[in-house]
């Protein structure tokens, strides 16, 4: 019963306490035959509990310890450490074992004054050798070194730099013990070297060997306190102390005066300090201390328990007493039974109790596997975010690790079921999308980025700006014609950098694109404006604006009005939708509105005498679409005859059209919608058609340039022979056609530097991309050359507010500037002194005569009608159609 450890929170009630308990001396005062029972009960023990530690010891174990000072003691401690009992083992008595080694210790003189031989036998004890070596390599490096160290121990003295002059690495917590624990007057000493050499052999005999005999005593305890110890720091659980779940108990058999004068010691020091220790002592002898005054009279085995019960509730008055028999608990040890004769009833009940406990097995945490496998779980469950974010951005190509690099913020959002990333980026870190063309495209310009900011560093006073291309750069298989689009834009950034970020060039400023990706058709440009871009236009006041933007969709709308709330200017690059321009202040729009190209499909149908005009939109809601079959209707000479179907609901009917063998050669097919479903369009509409004379003619909406900038889109054999014609926002790029491909223009310098530029952009792409990938059209893309004329004109401006370099200007004063001046860009003039809407700018209908080949000079569109606004809310006019190269 005795051997049990309670719980940690198990109450007693007789002590009214809870977890560990102070235990008895239990002092066996064997009657005559009774000689064999420790004996017994040790071999019990080890049956019992054989990976606790126990043990059994008798005067001829001290006998081998004569030089110790309390020579049963350290029989003890050799007979408890080592590994014999597993996990349990003690394998340290540090406090012990350094008391014991430093009263056999003999000082050697001082060398010098200051000297503190004492100092060298700490440093060699303690356990980090390390410094022992170091001390070894000073006497190696001879007297200079010794004198060093001596010199710089003396000015510190001198300084008062008192903090650690006793302290010995290795040994912090022993000398914050001994300094702290109360035999030996701690506070005689100056330090702990000083009371270090008081325990040494030539000290011993200026102290009182019985507060040195304590302190030994006291010193084993402790290091069983430690081992015992249950919680670090109040509340942190000890594993290993944890499985300890019994006491320790040790036999000391045929106790002679020095075993009494161990227990005395024993009872002394649990008395003056009131520290528990787990130690459970089980003597047994002939006779009773002779140095006790007044022997407690032993109780008999079968009352045992009621004599331990009895024994507690005495202890609290007996202990503050520092009674000299507070700690014993007397027994009467009886002969052994003869063979055969049956035991009382008590006793008997007793054994058949004893027989049958066990001791309790160690809590279910600090069982072997147990915690660390609970640690793994935990582990696991505290990774399985990071993981299942790992593998969502993995699967999405988008960065992790590197996302918390200076440039590049991401997220993983699901878009019409799939994971896309969104977000922005500046570096190859982070490369949108995985068309090659695309992502060929991105990594031209993270190379001139880092040109940019290499040119920077070494010419500080070239202004150095950033824009923001916003885009949906992710893409479904539904969106192919897409990739190619937004590569066309980046494209013309890159042309732009290389132009602008060279040596020797003035004070021509630098210029930085940061990437930023909405999602497919921007399903998530408002979160990625909000979350991410203003953060990123907070941080960064090189940046001036937020350009591209792409689709008129109610998310862009969105996006736009979050930035202008913050301040930040928007330029959209392709937007058309009417009315933008109300979401906030600082928008402005490169292309004309639905509106300009309502009145330019009006006036090519009067041009070509058209017969009939067929509007033919897309059934999904879509903000760009809607706003253009209204701005068609409302243009309209009769606005009430205006005949809108949606194509999908009317396609068995628009499918017939060449069945009747009626003539609709002088009818128009407008296509009012989004180019992903073009194709399908084209090949419902001449679905019967043997001949392509009697088809009406085909005219799309801007948005289709993204279906003829697809090579593969275009290249179905459905559609070989079919002619169309589109609504072009930048002429004068396409129609500058092969010449402008091999580098040659002479009508405009604008466009003269933007051909050189794009030839070289074409010899790259014939060497880093195959096959579809690859652009064949024997033209300039529109929408490269919209994108060159926005670097061009941020440019301007700041090379207008900066003209000597310096810091990027102030967002508020590039705005106002796009306001005050007109900028001669390649694709025509943009102006926007009248209206942030570039409505003045040109509009034209450009017409393939065959959508499936384009190659060769006959497959540059023609121009069939170009027309512009004079000024703001003025007439419409048409103006020439510039020449074709």
């Amino acid at each position: 019963m005795l051997i049990r450890r309670p719980r940690l929170f198990e109450r007693d009630g007789d002590l009214d306490r809870r977890g560990d308990l102070p235990l008895p001396l239990v002092c066996l005062i064997r009657e005559p035959g009774a000689n064999g029972f420790l004996l017994t009960l040790d071999r019990a023990l080890a049956a019992k509990i054989p990976k606790s530690p126990h043990v059994l010891a008798t005067p001829a174990d001290a006998a081998k310890h004569q030089d110790a000072v309390l020579p049963l003691l350290h029989a003890l401690h050799e007979k408890l450490r080592g590994g014999q009992f597993g996990r349990t083992s003690f394998k340290r008595f540090d406090h012990y074992e350094l008391a014991h080694h430093l009263t056999a210790v003999g000082l050697t003189p001082k060398q010098v004054k200051f000297d503190r031989p004492i100092e060298g036998v700490l440093r060699s004890w303690g356990r980090h050798r390390m410094f022992g070596a170091a001390d070894e390599l000073v006497d190696k490096a001879g007297d200079r070194a010794q004198l060093l160290m001596a010199s710089t121990k003396f000015v510190g003295r001198l300084f008062g730099l008192y903090w650690g002059r006793d302290r010995v690495p290795g040994l912090g917590r022993e000398r914050r013990w001994f300094m702290r624990q109360p035999y030996m007057v701690p506070r005689h000493s100056s330090d702990f070297f000083s009371f270090a050499e008081r325990l040494t052999g030539d000290r011993r005999d200026s102290e009182n060997p019985e507060q040195l005999r304590k302190l030994l005593v006291h010193a084993f305890l402790e290091d069983l306190r430690v081992a015992y110890r249950r919680t670090r720091a109040g509340f942190f659980p000890r594993r290993h102390a944890l499985r300890r779940t019994t006491y320790v108990p040790v036999l000391l058999n045929d106790v002679d005066p020095a075993g009494w004068e161990l227990l005395r010691l024993v009872n002394e020091v649990r008395n003056e300090t009131g520290e528990l220790d787990p130690l459970l002592f089980v003597t047994a002898s002939a006779e009773f201390p002779a140095e006790m005054a007044q022997p407690s009279t032993p109780m008999t085995p079968n009352v045992a328990e009621e004599a331990f019960s009895t024994w507690k509730g005495r202890l609290p008055r007996r202990r503050q007493l520092l009674a000299e028999d507070a700690r014993y608990l007397f027994v009467s040890l009886p002969a052994s039974a003869p063979e055969g004769t049956a035991l009382p009833g008590r006793d008997r009940h007793a054994w058949e109790v004893e027989s049958g406990e066990k001791p309790r097995r160690e809590p279910w945490l600090a069982r072997r596997g147990i915690g660390e496998m609970l640690t793994v779980v935990v582990l696991l469950a505290a990774l399985a975010w990071p993981a299942r974010s790992w593998w969502q951005h993995w699967q999405a190509d988008c960065a992790f690790f590197d996302a918390a690099a200076e440039g590049i913020a991401t997220k993983v959002v699901p878009i019409d079921g799939q994971d896309q990333c969104v977000g922005y980026s500046d570096n190859a870190g982070q490369v949108f999308g995985k068309n090659p063309r695309l992502r060929l495209a991105q990594e031209n310009v993270f190379a001139q980025n880092a040109e940019a900011a290499r040119l920077h560093e070494s010419s500080p006073n070239r202004s150095y700006f950033s824009l923001v291309y916003f885009a949906g750069l992710t893409f479904n298989e539904s969106l192919p014609a897409s990739e190619h689009s937004v590569a066309e834009e980046l494209e013309g950034l890159v042309i732009r950098q290389r132009d602008l970020n060279r040596a020797n060039t003035g004070n021509e400023p630098l210029l930085r694109i940061v990437v930023a990706n909405g999602g497919r058709k921007m399903q998530d440009a408002h979160a990625v404006a909000r979350d991410l871009l203003v953060p990123l236009f907070d941080a960064d006041p090189t940046i001036l604006a937020v350009i591209g933007l792409e689709r008129s969709v109610s998310q862009t709308e969105k996006a736009i009005a979050v930035l202008g709330e913050h301040g930040i200017t928007t330029l959209g690059t392709s937007l058309t939708k009417v009315g933008l321009d109300k979401l906030s202040p600082l928008y402005f729009q490169l292309a004309p509105d639905n509106d300009m190209q309502a009145e330019l499909l009006w006036m090519y149908a009067q041009k070509i005498e058209a017969t009939k005009v067929t509007v033919y939109s897309s059934g999904e809601s879509d903000a760009y679409v809607s706003s253009l079959v209204k701005a068609v209707q409302a243009k309209s000479a009769e606005p009430g005859k205006v005949v809108s179907d949606d194509w999908w609901r009317s396609a068995p009917v628009l499918s017939q059209v060449c069945l009747d063998g009626t003539d609709r050669r002088t009818e128009i097919a407008f296509y009012a919608g989004r180019e992903d479903e073009f194709g399908e369009f084209v090949r419902v509409l001449r679905n019967n058609c043997k001949t392509l004379t009697t088809l009406p003619g085909i005219v799309a909406d801007d948005a289709v340039s993204r279906f003829v900038a697809h090579t593969p889109g275009r290249t179905a054999s459905e559609f070989s022979g079919v002619s169309m014609a589109y609504v072009g926002m930048g002429a004068s790029v396409v129609l500058a056609g092969a010449s402008c491909v091999a580098g040659k223009h002479e009508a405009l310098a604008q466009l003269k530097a933007f051909c050189s530029g794009y030839r070289a952009l074409r010899e790259e792409h014939s060497t880093k991309l195959t096959g579809d990938d690859k652009p064949v059209a024997p033209w300039p893309g529109e929408r490269v050359g919209g994108l060159y004329d926005t670097a061009s004109l941020f440019g301007d401006v700041v090379k207008k507010l900066r003209p000597d370099g310096g810091p990027a200007p102030h967002r508020a004063a590039v705005a106002q500037r796009l306001r005050e001046q007109p900028f001669e860009a390649a694709s025509g003039r943009i102006d926007f002194r009248d209206d942030r809407i570039a409505n003045n700018r040109s509009l034209a209908i450009l017409k393939l005569q065959d959508i499936h080949d384009i190659t060769g000079p006959q497959g540059i569109p023609t121009c069939e009608l170009m027309i512009a606004r004079s000024q703001r809310s003025g007439p419409t006019e048409v103006r020439d159609c510039p020449a074709q190269g």
